[in-house]
């Protein structure tokens, strides 16, 4: 909870810092948090990193870097601050300590410039409330539940313990083994999932693992990423042209949607990727949406490298090491990036002044335009760099472990798809698109999910083929109800197509490049990722792209329609559909975060009626009474070193938690090519779970076995 509290400091000290000076940028605000949260994203990532090489992954170096970083923000700050009250005169000779700064000016100068500032701070306070009275009951309607369920969803994830399933086998148990070992570097598992993903969204929590010692503000790191992906969705439904109601009905599309709310209170890592994905397209967007640039600013600063190249890499890189599918969406995101500066800097012209022939004012547009593309191809290159530095570590540990920069064979085969089959890629995107948009009206869903599964018998496929399939995995599956790693969003989900393809029909250029870019992504998604149950979550940073386009179309079709009798009809009607659409994704929202699963406000399962433990358990609530008896009689004997035996889907966590701290755990199998597993005679008690039979064959002969169901132990003979 304290770094948490340290960066609600540092994040808008920082942002203050990097809030751009130029009045032309569109939100510069929500910019300026961007970058800071990029920044700081990128800077935790780094420290981790940094820190494993010399195995000094301690709370002492940890609360060593953030006092540092506090350090550069403050100082970053002050320059801030300095240059902003203090603009340069002409003719004014700078002092020595505003030399330092590079700005000064006379004493009353500065008195009369902070007089000012107040001056506007005061009307712009005014100007916001007078706006804030004049807003009609609806959008203050709309913004109370945005703020209902945002602080609903806060109180989730600081009252509810760690209890996502994937969180008990393999995201939560890395983190220990990283605090234990002081490094992150691959150990021996049975799990290889605790070595082999994206480990980004991790190596936060490590920061709070290490500066706490616990786990109580895990779910924050997913809240704050809902709030971020909110924000800067909201800035890309500006830069698409879209005004307050545009804005304010995305944050609403996102704010309701099931997905959303349940992951932003869990340690899951699907909405921190979305956050990135979203930071990384707001940034690419404002190449496009400077009016300056737009009207052909000055060559220098259109050649001359900007920070945009630094922030998109880092948001690159934050992107590839959390989570790859992220990548889906960046490639096309970055491409539209680079092809659109390529062709705006070969059209760049300047007018052809007197006395210079047109044969030489077109060999100096050429060279200009030759100098812009040259910068382009530089800025992309930096881009791609700073993602590597970032990301490089993991894929070099990948390949050294595994061969592969994309882990091992088994991870490759059974998420990915294996097939280039048209037929079967069909059938795998209508799948997918069936799971997110489910209902709880049980004759559309069959309806649709039949229909794709008599096309893909008419075509002549299997619909669960395995290379499009997950493990044993069948379609259809129910994926209507609120649960983190299944709810649909078929609102958010039908109003962002319908938005995107309004963006194809009759959007300007980059409304259409925007939709061009989600549906090539969506492309990827469907051409690289198996079908699974759990799908929905994978896609997240898709529906965080298309809520803007969502809350454009609903902007448009409440104020497109005023000018004759007729119009008004349809605009009544298109007023009556939004009002629809708002009540159905409110109530949903309210159900979700009232009844949502695991994790929920109201019911027999709320958070407020539960233990700590049996939060934790509420998947398995079965398993709690095995794995606290294990524990208790393990730690009666007051080992110094306990053995674990497991399958690739045990949970390993509740080890952790219920064991000593002092004690260390080490795995008695491994699946990680190069890394041992520790000899089982070495240890002073062994744990098992559900691989029962293959925990009684590693048990040193003479040591007493206990079988408790899904849960066994071992221990050696005790001494007469």
């Amino acid at each position: 909870m304290l770094l948490v509290l340290w960066l609600l400091v540092l994040l808008p000290a920082l942002a203050y810092a990097l809030r751009p000076r130029d009045g032309a940028v569109l939100a510069p605000a929500r910019l300026a948090v961007v970058r800071a949260a990029v920044l700081l994203g990128a800077y935790a990532i780094a420290v981790v990193e940094a820190a494993s090489l010399f195995t000094a992954l301690t709370p002492a170096t940890i609360l060593v870097a953030w006092i540092a970083a506090t350090v550069a923000v403050v100082a970053a700050v002050l320059v801030r601050s300095v240059r902003d009250v203090a603009p340069e005169p002409v003719g004014a000779s700078p002092g020595p300590f505003a030399r330092l700064f590079g700005r000064g000016q006379p004493l009353d100068a500065l008195r009369e410039e902070l007089r000012s500032r107040r001056g506007a701070t005061r009307r712009t306070w005014r100007r916001t409330k007078s706006a804030a009275a004049a807003a009609p009951a609806w959008q203050w309607v709309l913004g109370c539940v945005i703020a209902i369920l945002a602080i609903s969803v806060a109180i989730l994830a600081i009252a509810s313990s760690p209890n996502n399933f994937d969180s008990q086998t393999y995201h939560l148990p890395r983190i220990e083994h990283w605090v234990q070992n002081a490094t992150v570097a691959v150990f021996p598992t049975d799990i290889h999932r605790q070595v082999d993903i994206g480990p980004g969204s991790e190596y936060l929590l490590t920061h709070l693992r290490l500066l706490s010692g616990g786990d109580g503000a895990y779910n924050l790191i997913q809240f704050l990423a809902g709030v971020g992906a909110a924000l800067a969705a909201s800035r890309i439904a500006a830069q698409l042209g879209g005004g307050p109601v545009a804005q304010l009905a995305t944050v609403f599309l996102l704010a309701t949607t099931p997905e959303v709310l349940l992951q932003a209170s869990s340690t899951q890592v699907d909405l921190v990727a979305a956050a990135w994905v979203a930071c990384l397209a707001t940034i690419v967007l404002d190449e496009f949406t400077r009016p300056g640039d737009a009207k052909g600013a000055s060559i220098l600063r259109a050649t001359a490298p900007r920070s945009d190249a630094l922030y998109l890499g880092l948001a690159l890189g934050l992107i590839a090491v959390t989570k790859s599918t992220g990548l889906l969406a960046a490639a096309p995101l970055l491409l539209v990036w680079g092809i659109g500066r390529l062709v705006r800097d070969g059209h760049r012209r300047r007018p052809c002044l007197c006395g210079r022939s047109p044969q030489r004012c077109s060999r100096a547009d050429a060279s200009r335009a030759a100098t812009a593309r040259a910068a382009t191809v530089v800025s992309s290159l930096v881009i791609l760099a700073i993602a590597l530095i970032l990301v490089g570590p993991f894929l070099f540990r990948m390949h050294q472990a595994f061969g592969h920069v994309l882990g091992p064979e088994v991870l490759r085969d059974s998420i990915g798809v294996q097939t280039a089959d048209p037929r079967l890629l069909l059938i795998n995107g209508l799948r997918v698109s069936q799971t997110g948009l489910d209902t709880p009206l049980f004759f559309l869903s069959d309806a649709f999910a039949a229909a794709i599964n008599g096309l893909a018998n008419l075509m002549g496929v299997d619909p669960n083929d395995p290379r499009i399939t997950f493990g044993s995995s069948e379609f259809p599956v129910p994926a209507w109800y609120p649960d983190e790693d299944r709810a649909a969003f078929p609102i958010t989900g039908l109003a962002a197509l319908a938005g995107l393809g309004w963006f194809a029909i009759k959007g300007p250029g980059l409304r259409r490049a925007y939709a061009a870019a989600v549906a090539v992504a969506f492309v990827g998604v469907v051409c690289t990722v198996s079908w699974q149950p759990w799908v929905n979550r994978l896609v997240m940073f898709l529906v965080v792209l298309g809520a803007p386009a969502a809350g454009l179309l609903a902007a448009g079709l409440v104020k497109g329609f005023v000018s004759t009798v007729a119009d008004r009809g349809r605009r009544r009607a298109a007023c009556a559909l939004v009002t629809t659409v708002a009540v159905a994704a409110s109530l949903a929202g309210v159900l979700t975060v009232a009844y949502g699963y695991p994790r929920r406000l109201a019911g027999a399962w709320s958070v407020f009626s539960l233990t700590d433990l049996e939060e934790r358990f509420v998947r398995r609530q079965e398993w709690l009474p095995q794995y606290e008896e294990a524990a208790a009689a393990v730690a009666a004997t007051e080992p110094e070193r306990v053995g674990l035996v497991q399958g690739n889907d045990s949970w390993e966590y509740p080890w952790w938690i219920l064991l000593p701290e002092d004690i260390e755990i080490h795995a008695l199998q491994s699946i990680v090519p190069g890394e041992a597993p520790a000899d089982p005679a070495s240890m002073d008690a062994i744990v098992c779970a559900e691989d029962i039979d293959e925990c009684a064959m590693l048990t040193p002969e003479g040591w007493e076995f206990h079988d408790l169901g899904t849960v066994a132990y071992a221990l050696p003979p005790r001494e007469s």
